[in-house]
């Protein structure tokens, strides 16, 4: 009645192509696991590095300017310097400034290996001497930059606009625009 000869082949086949499709499965999942786990840490990393570029920035308070000779221009900038809320420790140190003013712009990089003449860290409060990391929001710095010695940008005359970028290593940028007095009398100090 049954033919039980053929019945044997046609199981052992259908195995053979059950097993294959199995493990085709499990390759595909395999690489489609191994990519998930490549996008979710290159997505980690993009959003610690954006995070870092947005929090990790700095306040800059006052900035007061100094004319210190007879030429009635402002030959010195002072800025105070501390940590914005959030963010984490910033090594100054490390950081850039970019100062715009009528008379041209002056990019000043001071790290480690570009040290500026013309730039100076002064630690006024909660910070070690000689150290330039801004770690708690008590710590204020003093950014000196000498104006006459740097080159690509004048002393600053009476009513001209002077923009302060900081740019913190992580990349958070603050923007500070600052204006002259509209008259500068000699070995006077204004705050713009």
């Amino acid at each position: 009645m049954f033919n039980t000869d053929d019945r044997g082949q046609v199981g052992i086949g259908t195995l053979i192509v059950f097993i294959a499709m199995v493990l085709v499965a499990a390759i595909a999942a395999g690489v489609l696991i191994n990519t998930a786990g490549l996008l979710q840490a290159q997505a980690q990393q993009t959003g610690e590095e954006t995070t870092a570029e947005v929090s990790n920035v700095v306040q800059i308070g006052e900035v007061v300017g100094i004319e210190n000779d007879t030429d009635n221009q402002i030959e010195e900038l002072n800025a105070t310097i501390r940590l914005a809320s959030g963010s984490d420790p910033i090594n100054m140190s490390e950081a850039s400034y970019t100062l715009s003013s009528p008379t041209g712009n002056a990019t000043v990089v001071n790290g480690n290996n570009n040290v500026n003449d013309d730039i100076t860290h002064h630690q006024l409060q909660g910070m070690d001497n000689g150290v330039s990391i801004l770690s708690d929001q008590e710590d204020v710095l003093i950014v000196n930059f000498d104006l006459a010695g740097e080159s690509g940008i004048e002393p600053l005359n009476s009513s001209e606009t002077v923009t302060l970028i900081t740019q913190a290593p992580a990349g958070g940028q603050t923007y500070k625009e600052l204006k002259t007095p509209r008259r500068i009398f000699e070995d006077s100090t204004y705050i713009l």
